[in-house]
């Protein structure tokens, strides 16, 4: 284990900001580093992900909305691509405005800020992970990345075959 010196003024504000964050100091500085390698890598992704906004949000359900969020938002095109190739799209298309506002009650969906998108919040965790991934590799997001996010929303890893590269 190594050592720094910090005055007294730096360590004081930094134990602040850890307990903010509900962290140690170390930890703190461990995630300061991981956000550093963000910036040097140019993965805006893992940018927000360690940011303050989203740090904030306590709620699985608010985290996962926020992902897709920042996701319709930084990728639209490719959001709204990836989107509508989903099997499910295309059987809501014939649906009239009350048939629409039942199977909403009934998926418990909940619109993605920002956007004209619904997430449907009644699908499993692994569906839900599986769903994930695909998005994020779709609109080139790196595998670590990828990881880091699932495991930010409390996904858990399931049997997945690993990616092969260039192939779709």
């Amino acid at each position: 284990m190594k050592t720094i010196e910090l005055s007294d003024e730096t360590h004081a504000a930094l134990q602040r900001l850890a307990e903010a964050r509900s962290l140690t100091p170390g930890e703190l500085l461990a995630a300061l580093v991981r956000e550093a390698r963000a910036l040097l890598t140019g993965d805006s992704l893992l940018l927000f992900l360690g940011g303050p906004h989203f740090l904030a949000l306590t709620e699985p359900t608010e985290r996962y909305l926020a992902l897709l969020g920042w996701c319709a938002t930084n990728h639209a095109s490719d959001f709204a691509d990836f989107i509508s190739h989903q099997e499910s799209g295309h059987r809501y298309l014939m649906l009239t405005p009350d048939e629409i506002l039942e199977v909403r009650s009934h998926t418990h969906a909940r619109q993605i800020d920002g956007t004209q998108f619904w997430a449907v919040m009644t699908i499993d965790p692994l569906s839900q992970r599986r769903f994930v991934r695909r998005l994020l590799e779709f609109i080139g997001c790196h595998d670590q990345t990828v990881t880091e996010a699932c495991r930010v929303l409390g996904l858990t890893p399931d049997s997945e075959p690993v990616r092969l590269r260039g192939v779709a």
